[in-house]
């Protein structure tokens, strides 16, 4: 913050909702789900989205590409920023279904409108950490989509309202991230991502010094940038008192190219929704090294979270003695069985189908 630490400027109403939000309230289960949605099993076409109007409201369409491409292939699909809630309405007006990407103010604006087509909105984590969802009318959202099962429980601890609910995860493209059959394993370790509070970054920096002070031949890669100036601060310094092997190798187009010679990925985040660089490293044949943040016991594997720097070195020391094509192949699987790119555009194709069909959608899960 340009004015001062946000944390200096907390007030007490807003110290008790992230109380609310970290907690866990007798009332909601970590395994709950609600899901308010209606089965379509047998319904054979039913399921079928062809010759609609889809509208798609999004100012950043990186989640959507695989979606946009296969439904785009029947209907006829407009993408738009939903900077003007006037242009965002008569699109509506247009569309047979609306999906709006993000729980933010085009959301919030066009819920206020007089309701002219269904509406789906994914929300993604960084909108339930706001009050964002706390806008949206939620009696004019057909379906409500979260990309993973801590995402939902944030949102039913911090909001009163119960729309038409499921859980999608985010998907891998398993023909673009490639598992290298002459794939050999060295000391580097990947990191990817812009590097901010949210990636824990002295958490990375810790982890990685205790690993270097075990073997001097490991290396950590970032493939990101920096986003907040005291965080690039925070590393010079620790680097500078510190000196490690750490190489900056900026903003990677190739990601599957870079991913190739490295064999470790590492997440140390405070949070994620997945974390797709997690993900893409598995199905790539690397082992991971993930911070046991809240909810990724759910997404990956228990075998492969640590707790603290003592915790990721002892993970380094197990793999260093196991089989590591053998647990390549076992992770791409597991990559392949739960998130594979046509799985999840299908279940997404099956969630259209059913509110274009009932107005709230389907058990996709």
């Amino acid at each position: 913050s340009t004015s001062g630490d946000a944390a200096d400027q907390m007030d007490a109403s807003e110290k008790q909702r992230w109380l609310k939000l970290i907690g866990r309230p007798e009332d909601v289960s970590p395994s709950q789900e609600y899901t308010g949605t209606v089965s379509m099993k047998g319904e054979g076409d039913a399921a079928q989205v062809t010759g609609k109007k889809l509208l798609f409201v999004a100012p950043q369409t990186s989640f959507l590409t695989d979606i946009i491409r296969q439904v785009g292939k029947r209907n006829e699909v407009k993408v738009y920023d939903g900077a003007r809630v006037n242009e965002t309405v008569d699109l509506m007006e247009w569309a047979d279904l609306a999906w709006f990407e993000w729980c933010d103010k085009p959301l919030i604006e066009a819920t206020r409108q007089p309701k002219t087509c269904p509406i789906i909105c994914r929300l993604h984590s960084g909108e339930a950490f706001t009050e964002l969802p706390a806008q949206v009318t939620w009696g004019r959202v057909d379906h409500l989509l979260f990309v993973n099962r801590s995402v939902q429980e944030l949102f039913v601890r911090s909001q009163s309202a119960r729309p038409s609910m499921s859980i999608i995860p985010n998907a891998v493209d398993l023909d673009r991230f490639y598992l290298p059959e002459d794939k050999t394993y060295n000391k580097k370790i990947a990191v990817v991502g812009y590097l901010n509070y949210k990636k824990n970054p002295a958490l990375l920096l810790y982890c990685f010094k205790k690993i270097y002070e075990y073997d001097n031949e490991y290396t950590l890669h970032v493939a990101g940038l920096h986003q907040d100036p005291r965080i690039k601060l925070y590393f010079d310094h620790f680097l500078a008192e510190n000196p490690l092997p750490v190489c900056y190798e900026g903003w990677v187009e190739d990601m599957p190219l870079w991913l190739e010679d490295k064999s470790y990925v590492m997440s140390t985040s405070l949070f994620e929704a997945f974390h797709y660089s997690v993900a893409e490293g598995m199905a790539s044949g690397l082992m991971p090294l993930i911070h046991n943040w809240y909810g990724a016991a759910g997404l990956y594997p228990s075998d492969y979270l640590f707790d603290d720097p003592d915790d990721c070195l002892a993970l380094i020391r197990r793999l260093e003695q196991e089989d590591r094509p053998s647990l390549a192949r076992k992770n791409r699987e597991f990559v392949a069985c739960r998130y594979d790119v046509n799985q999840i555009t299908d279940k997404i194709m099956r969630l259209m189908a059913g509110v274009l069909h009932t107005g709230h959608g389907i058990a996709v899960e």
